[in-house]
């Protein structure tokens, strides 16, 4: 049995890392696709954006979808969208083909980001989920890690479009893993899945529930925009080869492996998470003050990177560490992760056009401005939380 939910936590997670090496296979080619697509800063930003609309719209509804259809056909639906919106960004010609390719990615991403982490809770005991919960947690930066480094070598073996491919391939694998092995438990799909029965407009009325929300809105906002624009600042800005550019933006996202499980361990044995979540904001708000300031020197942006990324890499295992404590009682902490994904695909969604407007009508120095105000919101959002352990 032990055997059997670690080959499905695994499966999962390639999974997972499947959908997030196709959303973050942008960034490293941000300034050739503007090209080949004519396409503007601020459109170039929807590029990341619009991969998040289906996740702002299915995040709730993805639920009750895994209720209905299974954590195996669930899966596999957003396997599935991710290989066909691959397979049309590759031959898309303009823009508008591209926005649409990326929106049925988006598909992918709201279906996963929620049927995965309910996997494993289907075939883990809640003594035995920690670490499995804490490998989850890695998927994005061990996706956004490898693209951001495979992208350019392969882009010189085939263009932009063979990254493209690429990620279709990968996606394909991974819909065959997780076909080959993921299931339910023998023991039944009962337990929580029967809590489709429940009023979700109940689960909704947690103020402190939309707090948690909305601090990783605004946190992710932040992070995914300076993640969508950095290797273009680098390359820009300090000249380098956009090989390099990726390696180094892509150090913060590298540091969140090591960072989530060591945060995993941390929260675990301090009561006060919420405080250790506003101790990573207030830091993480003084280190982007020189997000687009930092030189170019290697021994000074490679430790920038490691201390922003540690910092930052504490926020989600804090947010889905206390979400479930935020809701109105134990029923409803699958609706309060619902509302927090929610909350992290809006700020996905708006944070990268934004950014990109706000440097291209100010230039590289005014794109700080909105990273700040966003981890502020954070800040605030997370001080007027009250758990149940307060």
């Amino acid at each position: 049995m032990k055997r059997k939910a670690w080959a499905v936590m695994w499966a999962v997670y390639l999974a997972g890392v499947a959908v997030a090496l196709n959303q973050f296979k942008v960034p490293p080619v941000m300034q050739v696709l503007m090209e080949s697509l004519q396409a503007d800063m601020a459109t170039a930003g929807w590029l990341m954006s619009v991969f998040c609309i289906a996740g702002v719209i299915l995040a709730l509804p993805a639920a009750f979808l895994l209720a209905g259809l299974g954590p195996k056909n669930s899966g596999l639906i957003g396997l599935g969208c991710i290989i066909i919106g691959a397979v049309i960004g590759a031959v898309a010609k303009t823009a508008a083909i591209m926005l649409i390719a990326r929106t049925i990615e988006g598909v992918g991403l709201a279906l996963i980001a929620v049927v995965a982490p309910a996997v494993i809770s289907m075939w883990f005991e809640p003594h035995e989920r920690g670490l499995p919960m804490g490998i989850w947690a890695t998927w994005v930066p061990v996706g956004s890690f490898l693209i951001y480094n495979l992208a350019n070598p392969i882009a010189k073996l085939g263009g932009w479009t063979s990254i493209w491919w690429f990620g279709a391939v990968f996606a394909l694998v991974a819909f065959l893993v997780y076909s080959a092995i993921v299931t339910p438990p023998q023991k039944t799909a009962s337990g929580s899945e029967e809590g489709g029965a429940i009023s979700i407009s109940h689960g909704l009325k947690s103020i402190n529930t939309w707090l948690i929300s909305i601090a990783f809105a605004a946190f992710n906002f932040s992070f995914i925009a300076y993640a969508t624009w950095a290797p273009t600042f680098l390359a820009e800005v300090h000249k380098m080869d956009p090989g390099a550019a990726s390696f180094y933006a892509s150090l913060v996202t590298l540091v969140f492996i090591p960072g989530g499980i060591f945060a995993g361990w941390v929260l675990d044995r301090f009561v006060n998470r919420k405080g250790i979540l506003a101790a990573s904001f207030i830091i993480c708000t003084i280190l982007v003050l020189w997000a687009f300031k930092v030189g170019g020197n290697v021994g000074i942006l490679v430790p920038y990177y490691v201390i922003l990324g540690l910092a930052a890499s504490f926020i989600p295992t804090c947010v889905f560490t206390i979400a479930p404590e935020t809701a109105i009682n134990p029923q409803f902490a699958g609706v309060a992760l619902g509302v927090v994904i929610l909350g992290q695909n809006s700020g996905m969604f708006i944070g990268p056009p934004v950014l990109g407007k706000a440097i291209a009508n100010g230039g590289w120095g005014a794109g700080v401005y909105p990273l700040v105000i966003g981890l502020l919101v954070a800040l605030v959002a997370t001080l007027l939380i009250r758990t149940k352990t307060e």
